[in-house]
């Protein structure tokens, strides 16, 4: 049995306190207690937490498909093992864009594009509105990077960092000198996987387990803000609720610089109970399966029900639109990522050049009466918008802001202020001077001005 040896703790000496109290010397008066010392045969010790490295990794690496090929190379981002959803895009600019896009969330990110990191990281400077210029978040939100040759040396003038450098302080892996053609190919074929990088040593099959599937998690209660945040504009007086369930900065930048300020609320906030204090309600993008938030999708059929509210959805939230009128989502065999997508206006019979970032589509065979196709997908025929028959309620499944990609389709944010100001305009006419959009002082002053508690990799894991 331990025996336990009791000694004095040491008596408090006099000391001195500095700065504008230095001229005061204290004597703190301190109890007397024991300090207890267990002796034992056994050692115990302290287990440290590991510390991931801020310095890039050079150590062999491994990329694998679950039950696919691996793939062998060299670490350039943080030593860490990740695993998630094996994805590609086929854009060929834009990497930090896409890279800090809370929808690639759970992902591993392929790039198509042969090299990658050519114009380095730029800075986290923000814009005349409070907005991240050249980022859509934060943080690196993909899990981890994959591409076949990385520049170490760049040359921008808005650079600041190497992409191997940004990785390693964001603890994100990454692979590159592997076949990102052959991985690419696999996926086409076999569809989106699980995938897995691990930084120094060898793939082993037994470890099978330790794959984490992002489908079964709802990645939108990780993504979205945690309280609501208020973005103003300066030159409106339109006032807009957004849904968040991963917005990028762009989407808010849209709107807030054509006139509208933006209060941005958690992805299940009950809309449909504060819909009457504002002049529009939009819901963000996001990563996942739509069906992970039904709590949304409800809040937006009683909101439909109970106002007239002009409503827009991009990308997730267009989903989560269509689902609240009734319609039904499926899962894509390896979806759309890319910044050169053509998609057709059925309404005007004009083909757009769009950005997309998605693995979910709208099953348009289960779309209810009340609403249309407003956009297909010209290389799949997959749905990309719905809109309502006779209420300003829309939404696209492509990227209508997208930074880094083309900006055909950015004039249904003009179309969809345009019914934001109509409604404000029909409200004010039937109630003279009894609602007040513009945002309070108050709310202004009190609200955040950025998304509250969304750092990857702190919060703690959310299960459907």
């Amino acid at each position: 049995m331990a025996s336990i040896a009791f000694a004095k703790m040491p008596k408090a000496k006099a000391f001195t306190t500095s700065s504008r109290l230095a001229s005061k010397t204290f004597t703190p008066t301190f109890q007397t207690r024991c300090k207890a010392t267990v002796v034992d045969s056994a050692v115990r010790t302290i287990v440290p937490k590991p510390q991931v490295s801020t310095k890039p990794s050079f150590e062999r690496a491994t990329f694998t498909i679950r039950d696919g090929p691996i793939f062998h190379g060299k670490s350039f981002g943080a030593k860490r093992n990740i695993s998630g959803e094996a994805v590609f895009t086929t854009s060929l600019v834009g990497y930090p864009e896409s890279m800090t896009d809370p929808s690639y969330r759970g992902q591993i990110l392929v790039f198509t594009q042969p090299l990658i990191g050519n114009y380095g990281v730029p800075s986290a400077a923000r814009d005349e509105f409070g907005l991240l210029k050249y980022f859509e978040s934060p943080n690196i939100q993909a899990s981890g990077i994959v591409v076949a040759d990385v520049a170490l040396q760049y040359s921008h003038w808005t650079a600041v960092e190497s992409l191997a450098e940004w990785c390693a302080r964001e603890k994100v892996p990454a692979i590159t000198g592997v076949d990102t053609r052959a991985i690419v190919t696999h996926l086409r074929e076999q569809g989106s996987s699980l995938g897995r990088i691990t930084i120094g040593e060898e793939y082993d099959a037994d470890e099978d387990e330790a794959y984490e599937d992002p489908g079964e998690i709802n990645l939108v209660a990780r993504v979205s803000t945690k309280q609501p945040f208020h973005v103003p504009s300066p030159v409106g007086d339109a006032h807009i609720a957004l849904i968040d369930c991963g917005v990028k900065e762009n989407i808010i930048r849209s709107m807030v610089s054509r006139g509208a300020s933006v209060t941005i609320l958690p992805w299940d906030y009950p809309i449909h109970k504060l819909a009457r204090h504002f002049d529009g309600v939009f819901i963000s993008n996001g990563p996942g399966d739509p069906t992970h938030c039904r709590v949304t999708s409800d809040n937006l059929r009683t909101l439909m029900d109970t106002t007239n509210v002009p409503i827009m959805g991009i990308c997730l939230g267009h989903q989560l639109l269509a689902i609240a009128s009734g319609a039904k989502t499926e899962k894509m065999k390896y979806g759309n990522r890319a910044h050169n997508i053509p998609a057709l206006d059925k309404t005007t019979g004009k083909c757009h050049i769009t950005s997309q970032n998605h693995g979910y589509a709208v099953d348009i065979s289960t779309l209810p009466p009340d609403f249309k196709e407003y956009f297909v997908n010209l290389n799949d025929d997959s749905n990309e918008g719905i809109i309502h028959k006779t209420r300003p309620i829309f939404g696209t499944q492509f990227h209508p802001e997208a930074k880094g990609g083309p900006l055909d389709s950015s004039f249904l944010f003009d179309a969809y202020l345009d019914s934001v100001k109509a409604y404000k305009a029909e409200q004010d006419r039937l109630k003279p001077g009894g609602k007040e959009s513009r945002p309070s002082p108050l709310l202004v002053d009190l609200l955040a001005k950025e998304r509250v508690g969304v750092v990857p990799g702190s919060e703690t894991p959310v299960y459907a």
